[in-house]
């Protein structure tokens, strides 16, 4: 079987001298003091397979076995801000890949080209010439300087942390990689593309005096899109002046996460899909997508129809059971058409008769309000669930009463 290879750090030094001035690059070969390695980076060589089709077209991939775990890992948690947004950047990742790496004839392995000392350089600031100079060696060796790998801009040496707040903010927030390999007939395994995603924010946070107030500041979706593209294809640039990422399709994908205190997780902004060979970024296709709750002003804006059906509802609910209060739901639109739903319906157990009654009456309710779209239900208390109902866009039903 055909062995994979497996990149060490010492890419780190390799792409750290793309795209970066012609002096740093000089101190960054002083520093490795011209050793060949930085040419002919060792490899790790394993004997892989992949796993089993489950059913007969589930849309997952197979996966690249014995389990790979990506070096960089442990910041997909540390670095976004909720689990929400963690599962929607990384489910959205995959039906990206979808549309390029079919699910047919791909096999996904966890990203291997990206250290966890490269991801954390790369959310660094970048700097300046002005600024590397006026570093003393402590400080260069410190901040990382001389790879200067950052791709949030930099601060040009302002100080003041409004300023900051307002002209250089802290844009990127986390990096995912995605690797896609190819099986030939004889089972033989090549990586042939990765999808990246990069995780924006949407909100900055910065203190005017130390251990004094967090202030925030509001990111403008437009500028957090563009600052996300020119990402991109710096890091597309970094990559292919490595001649093992020349001829492979790279695909980019950028995801603005939610606040903080936000219920609901972000959304994809842009993708792009660069062919093999290609140097630069031609196009990027927005995304149109939200996840809102139901009802609110924002799903009204989105479409007040399915808003005043979502509202409808809830009162149908309320009039016919003592025990409900009022249901969360949350959508995803895309190109302002609700394509999934989600409800919790949290209620006060009585006995389980009202239970069965309750869960047969949603089942009705949700046929009636909402046709043509994926619909999950859960009927539940605080510590238990009770009923799960879900619906698919052909209206298809499942309804299950636990016992």
């Amino acid at each position: 079987m055909k062995k994979l290879y497996i990149l060490t750090p010492l890419l780190l030094i390799f792409l750290a001298s793309c795209g970066t001035p012609e002096s740093e690059v000089a101190n960054q070969t002083q520093t490795a003091s011209d050793e060949e390695e930085m040419n002919t980076a060792p490899v790790e060589e394993q004997e892989d397979t992949v796993t089993n089709e489950v059913g007969e077209n589930p849309g997952y991939y197979q996966t690249v076995i014995p389990y790979q775990i990506s070096p960089a890992r442990g910041l997909t948690s540390s670095n976004m801000v909720s689990s929400y947004n963690i599962e929607t950047f990384e489910k959205g990742l995959f039906d990206i890949s979808k549309s390029v790496f079919s699910t047919d004839d791909h096999v996904f392995r966890e990203g291997q080209v990206f250290t966890e000392e490269m991801v954390r350089g790369f959310l660094n600031r970048s700097y300046t010439s002005e600024e590397i100079d006026e570093m003393s060696e402590e400080e260069k060796a410190d901040n990382n300087a001389f790879s200067n790998l950052g791709l949030n801009p930099s601060t040009e040496g302002e100080t003041d942390p409004e300023t900051i707040a307002e002209k250089a903010p802290l844009y990127l927030s986390h990096i995912l990689e995605q690797n896609y390999m190819t099986q030939d007939e004889d089972r033989n395994l090549d990586f042939s593309g990765m999808t990246i995603g990069l995780a924006m924010n949407s909100e900055y946070y910065y203190q005017k005096e130390e251990y004094g107030e967090t202030y925030t500041k509001a990111l403008d979706e437009q500028e957090v899109r563009e600052q996300g593209e020119r990402m991109a294809s710096e890091i597309l640039e970094r990559l292919r002046a490595n001649e093992q990422y020349q001829d492979m399709t790279i695909v980019f994908g950028i995801f603005m996460q939610s606040g903080e205190t936000d219920i609901t997780p972000g959304h994809f902004l842009s993708t792009a899909i660069v062919e093999p060979g290609s140097d630069e970024i031609s196009s990027f296709t927005e995304i149109q997508e939200n996840y809102v709750l139901l009802p609110s002003s924002e799903a009204e804006n989105i479409s007040e129809e399915i808003n005043s059906d979502y509202q409808n509802f809830n009162r149908k609910l309320e009039s016919y059971f003592d025990s409900f209060t009022t249901s969360i739901g949350q959508g995803y639109f895309k190109d302002g058409n609700l394509e999934n739903l989600s409800i919790e319906i949290p209620v006060e157990y009585t006995s389980r008769g009202e239970i069965i009654g309750l869960t047969q009456y949603v089942s009705e309710l949700v046929q009636e309000h909402f046709r043509n779209t994926n619909v999950e239900i859960s009927i539940k208390d605080k510590n238990k669930s009770y009923a799960l109902i879900t619906k698919n866009e052909d209206d298809d039903m499942d309804v299950h009463i636990y016992e």
